[in-house]
């Protein structure tokens, strides 16, 4: 059931966002709220639930695409660095907003991800050195780009934001990036006017 609940909650943030009640909820799997607070005892801890499944989700992609053997560093990095919860409760940048917003201890957890998980890309980085596909760059630069224009895009006035949804928003942002660190414009992925990869 509780993995029921998750899902209803998701459709719910899709529709409505982070502003969803727990009757909304119930009343969409046909159960009462006491139902639902039998499993959760608060929204609160419905969005922290959601929260630890996407950031577990993005670690399980990332383990998965840095064992593929079939993808090059290059797109090793792309992918690693586009990665969004599959489940796309927070696939669009007005739920993160939101989630920063409305529910300040669950977007600790998604910001520490989101400062702190970059082990894989160091390791690649290093990789594309050694293979010469990679220019000399500093990372921490490159961190501090990426972060500084996610934030920048999940800003309320943001255009962008309000219009692109997040993973397209994220191929765009990765491929203009990574197109400054690459040694050759050959070989890598690169992000279209539409935000898709070629």
């Amino acid at each position: 059931m509780k993995d029921r609940i998750a899902e209803a909650v998701v459709q719910e943030i899709l529709q409505r966002g982070l502003r969803f009640s727990i009757r909304d909820v119930a009343g969409a799997l046909g159960v009462s709220t006491k139902t639902i607070y039998q499993h959760f005892e608060s929204k609160e801890q419905i969005v922290a639930y959601l929260v630890e499944q996407a950031v577990n989700e993005m670690r399980e992609c990332e383990r998965d695409i840095m064992a593929d053997p079939e993808l090059s560093t290059k797109q090793k990095l792309f992918e690693v660095l586009v990665t969004i919860p599959k489940g796309y409760a927070f696939g669009d940048l007005r739920s993160l907003l939101e989630l920063k917003q409305m529910f300040p201890r669950q977007w600790a957890v998604m910001d520490e991800y989101l400062q702190m998980g970059w082990d894989n890309f160091r390791l690649l980085v290093e990789r594309g050195r050694e293979e010469e596909v990679l220019r000399p760059f500093d990372p921490e630069v490159f961190i501090g780009m990426y972060v500084g224009a996610l934030n920048h895009f999940m800003d309320a006035r943001s255009a962008v934001g309000r219009r692109k949804p997040l993973d397209r928003v994220l191929r765009e942002m990765v491929g203009l990036l990574l197109q400054g660190v690459y040694t050759d414009r050959d070989g890598g992925p690169a992000a279209s006017e539409e935000g898709e990869t070629k």
